[in-house]
């Protein structure tokens, strides 16, 4: 074999190596070759307590990410059932609650949490349950401390009353809404109306003449009461002697109030 040859097949031999060693980077650089694909083409593994060079080892696959649970609050069981059972979960209806703030068989809590790792494929909810009614107990005509106690222990939200002149007893309750009987749901409000004594102050009339004294009286938010005319020696015709009530008297509007007058001649 003469020089020539042996350097061609040197030369070959080179080439060849060459290729398999960088064959990979070269594809890699070309985009031919991702650079995991790389690393695992040239990746020794042991073999007979030896590593082997060009033996393929295939990386072990990232694990799968865990299932969370998703939000079925507000939603109705047969409504979840549906939206995820192609996903294989279960949905298990585990009792009823009443939650006056959700529509009844409304979801309003799930075990485990939104967003909580699922251990098995199971979710367990309680729905919301009708708020049952109730009758509204009567409380007109009660003093506003005891009808407001009334109807707290019935179950139900009294606020602050509103007032209203009247000649009732100052503080008892004139009006309720819901009206007396009514069915509603518990812990309903139910306001009150309670009555206060407008009061009116009594004129002084006495010295003065009949026309002006009523009118005065009349200004007053009072009416005139019986008068009663007597003799006076020194006092002309509807002088007005004495009042009931005295004058600077607090009263209910629409008092009257009673006058002794002097007589004709």
């Amino acid at each position: 074999m003469n020089d020539s040859f042996k350097m061609f097949i040197i030369a070959l031999v080179t080439a060849l190596a060459s290729q398999l060693l960088l064959g990979p980077y070269i594809l890699e650089l070309q985009g031919y070759l991702p650079a995991n694909e790389m690393v695992q083409q040239k990746q020794p593994v042991m073999a007979g307590g030896r590593l082997e060079q060009g033996a393929r080892v295939v990386a072990p696959a990232a694990p799968a990410s865990k299932l969370t649970a998703p939000n079925l609050e507000g939603m109705t069981v047969t409504a979840a059932r549906e939206r995820w059972r192609d996903k294989g979960l279960t949905i298990i209806e585990d009792g009823e609650r009443v939650d006056s703030g959700a529509e009844p068989g409304a979801i309003i809590e799930q075990r485990p949490a939104r967003g909580s790792p699922l251990a098995s494929m199971e979710i367990r909810v309680t729905v919301a349950k009708a708020t049952p009614e109730i009758d509204v107990p009567n409380v007109v005509g009660q003093p506003i401390a005891e009808a407001r106690a009334a109807l707290e222990l019935a179950g139900f939200d009294v606020p602050d009353p509103m007032f209203e002149t009247s000649r009732e007893t100052k503080g008892s309750v004139l009006k309720q809404a819901p009206a007396p009987g009514s069915k509603v749901k518990a812990k309903s409000i139910v306001r009150l109306v309670v009555a206060e004594a407008a009061s009116s102050m009594v004129p002084k009339v006495t010295g003065m003449y009949l026309p002006k004294a009523r009118q005065m009286i009349e200004d007053a938010g009072l009416k005139m009461g019986a008068i009663r005319r007597v003799e006076h020696a020194e006092r002309r015709e509807d002088y007005v002697l004495r009042q009931d009530p005295e004058p600077d008297t607090e009263v209910l509007p629409g008092t009257e109030v009673g006058l002794v007058i002097v007589a004709p001649d």
